[in-house]
């Protein structure tokens, strides 16, 4: 059983050679097209990849750095709240009357009424 279009055969005259030759003149335009088309989306994609890529390394050097100046302003906090911890302390010792009187002795060379203070210092 033969098919239809197998019985057709082309009328070789100057009008179907010059459709004919149309009709490749217009594939391989097609072609050429969708080929421009395709060179310019893969261009298109890989600069949005690239900027992708680009923002994501800023991002991630930017993380990097927050991150440090966090660990950063963390050991200088834990410092702070030690040294505030301990100026807590004096200021809770000089409410001590008998601290008061030790650090006047001690820096600023105070005695009692009768005591003689000897210093021992080069």
């Amino acid at each position: 059983m033969s098919r239809s279009h197998d019985r057709v055969t082309s009328i070789d005259t100057p009008y179907s050679r010059q459709q004919s030759a149309q009709l490749v003149i217009n594939q391989q335009y097609v072609k050429r097209v969708h080929a421009k088309r395709r060179r310019v989306i893969l261009l298109v994609t890989a600069c949005l990849a690239l900027l992708f890529c680009i923002q994501l390394l800023v991002n991630h050097h930017t993380l990097k750095t927050v991150n440090s100046q966090i660990a950063s302003e963390k050991a200088t906090l834990v410092a702070k709240k030690k040294t505030n911890k301990n100026l807590q302390a004096e200021v809770k010792s000089l409410h001590d009357p008998a601290y008061i009187q030790q650090v006047l002795r001690q820096k600023y060379n105070y005695s009692k009424s009768g005591e003689t203070i000897y210093n021992f210092a080069n």
